[in-house]
């Protein structure tokens, strides 16, 4: 699943593939947003093991891909 964090002041944004489903990703992202300390943290693990830490105050806004897999080859 893709997973896409936008900054501010920055026209540049994080991709992030997750083995994590769609609920998860989402639960971690809302208690995140939801705290309101600004020096809050978010740790999202991608698909080969690398880890991406995200400061709150920093997020324009994330979006959760969905959880289906795209069609390789003919129909």
């Amino acid at each position: 699943m893709q997973i896409k964090i936008g900054f501010t002041q920055n026209s540049r944004e994080l991709q992030i593939t997750s083995e994590k489903s769609q609920d998860e990703v989402l639960q971690q992202v809302r208690s995140f947003l939801a705290d309101s300390n600004p020096a809050g943290t978010l740790e999202l693990e991608g698909l080969k093991g690398a880890r991406h830490i995200v400061l709150r105050e920093h997020v324009a806004y994330v979006e959760v891909g969905s959880e289906s897999q795209n069609a390789v080859g003919f129909l």
